[in-house]
């Protein structure tokens, strides 16, 4: 290789040496100008921004209120499961909401009361794709233990909408809330009352008793018995179980009353005021003897004017008016207990203010397809004016009155009958409990009950002492509550 090449990666290439280079011109050139290249423009992108976005919000307005409206939604079909309505009852509201609501249709059902919590809970543990379930269905407000795997909380929006919080008795928070969230919305209202005789109550010439002890004494003198010492006309039905309707909501509301609980913190204070309240309760059998196993159940024996002082919910005036539509009875608040006042070194005496409800509730499937829909029906259903349909619809069955409201803002609307005016005065001042009668459960209240009666039938027959009584009786209130989980108070 000669000097005229270079080593290169591209291929050699020939490099060529003028021999005779042009004299350089001691002038200089005149220098030339290169021409100037203007700078690009910026592109301005913000129309495009904006068409775009106006495009796409003309579009989503068209679909919202142009297509989508014009399009039908799937109908949605809900399975109501009722208790104690008939269709008849409940079909008008169910036609005016499916009327505002097309595309939602209402599938009551009125169940049977017999074996009706097992059967609810038994299919609602199905697979909701596979059988027919009850999307809303109707519980005993102390069944929520029992169902709060089923039941799916009430939203917020709803809660807030019908206020749940601020225009519902307080009871209704204390049953239904569980860290914050409602799991029921009730439709109706009922408490224990005294029903008195009015004939008999005027004939002994006594008045009404405001306190358990005021009772105890005037129900001694209202006891009539023949030369053989059998009870002709009784006092109270109190003192026994089985031919007493509702003695346990007797004995959960002067559990409540004497403040007894199953708090561990003070169980010796504790046992104190259940034995306490067995016995008072058992010595309207044992000791005043103004009761006893022989006589007819309670409510026949009212209804026959047989007996001065009846407990039992509002529903048993349809009981009487079919039993003896000429019974002369009024209705009463329960009696109160006389309680210490401590603050007064214990000298005077106050009363409590505690009753005893016992109601039901409308709860939603928590496995339901259709919860927004299930939840738009029972808001529509909790209105005042839904209610006040609802009530009318009953008296026009033939009862005297429908459910009762269980809205505050409603209650004035009841007080022209002075039977509901006892209910609406002491709602707020009520609380329950799982000693509630007549749910038909097999169940909560069943277990307890059962434990509650044989502790009672123990103290009739005298077949174990106190001691003993309570022993049991505490075993199996530990059983229930361990069994349903319950919270640490005596509900």
């Amino acid at each position: 290789m000669d000097d005229t090449q270079f080593n290169s990666p591209l291929p050699s290439r020939q490099v060529i040496i003028q021999e005779s280079p042009q004299p350089v011109s001691s002038q200089p050139e005149p220098a030339v100008s290169a021409p100037l290249t203007p700078p690009k423009a910026k592109k301005n992108f913000l129309p495009y921004i904006l068409g775009t976005l106006i495009v796409l919000l003309l579009g989503f307005v068209l679909y919202k209120f142009v297509i989508a409206k014009k399009t039908p939604k799937e109908p949605v079909t809900l399975n109501y499961w009722g208790l104690w309505e008939d269709e008849s009852i409940v079909g008008g509201l169910i036609a005016d909401f499916e009327a505002q609501n097309p595309n939602i249709k209402i599938n009551y059902e009125k169940s049977s009361k017999e074996n009706y919590r097992s059967r609810l809970a038994g299919r609602l543990g199905k697979n909701p794709s596979a059988t027919e379930i009850p999307d809303i269905f109707r519980i005993h407000s102390s069944w929520i233990p029992m169902f709060k795997d089923y039941l799916t909380p009430v939203p917020a929006t709803i809660a807030n909408s019908i206020s749940l919080d601020k225009d519902f008795y307080k009871v209704y928070s204390r049953d239904l809330k569980i860290g914050g969230n409602y799991y029921a919305i009730p439709l109706m209202y009922d408490a224990l009352v005294l029903y008195y005789n009015q004939d008999l109550i005027k004939n002994a010439g006594v008045e009404l008793p405001k306190s358990w002890l005021d009772l105890k004494e005037l129900v001694s003198k209202l006891t009539v018995r023949d030369d053989q010492g059998n009870i002709q006309i009784a006092g109270i039905a109190m003192g026994t179980t089985d031919n007493i309707d509702h003695w346990s909501d007797i004995i959960g509301l002067l559990l409540r009353q004497n403040g007894a609980t199953i708090d561990a913190k003070n169980k010796d204070d504790n046992d104190k005021k259940i034995i306490e309240v067995l016995n008072f309760y058992t010595g309207f059998r044992n000791d005043f003897r103004t009761w006893n196993e022989d006589l007819l159940p309670s409510t026949k024996l009212f209804s026959q004017g047989k007996l001065a002082f009846y407990f039992g919910p509002s529903w048993r005036v349809f009981d009487f008016a079919q039993l003896n539509p000429n019974l002369n009875y009024a209705i009463a608040p329960v009696p109160q207990m006389p309680t210490l006042d401590s603050a007064n070194n214990g000298s005077a005496a106050y009363l409590t203010n505690i009753h005893w409800a016992t109601y039901w509730v409308e709860g939603v499937n928590v496995n339901s397809p259709h919860q927004a829909e299930a939840w738009k029906f029972l808001e529509f259903l909790s209105s005042r004016e839904s209610l006040e349909k609802f009530y009318s619809a009953a008296r026009q069955t033939g009862r005297d009155f429908g459910e009762i409201y269980p809205r505050i803002s409603m209650a004035q609307s009841l007080k022209d009958d002075s039977r509901l005016k006892i209910f609406t005065d002491t709602a707020d001042f009520a609380q329950s409990g799982y000693l509630s009668s007549f749910t038909h459960d097999e169940g909560l209240n069943t277990e307890l009950s059962q434990y509650f009666k044989d502790a009672i039938n123990s103290l009739n027959n005298n077949n174990s002492s106190q001691n003993d009584v309570l022993t049991t009786l505490k075993s199996g209130i530990d059983q229930v509550v361990s069994k349903y989980s319950l919270n640490d108070s005596l509900k």
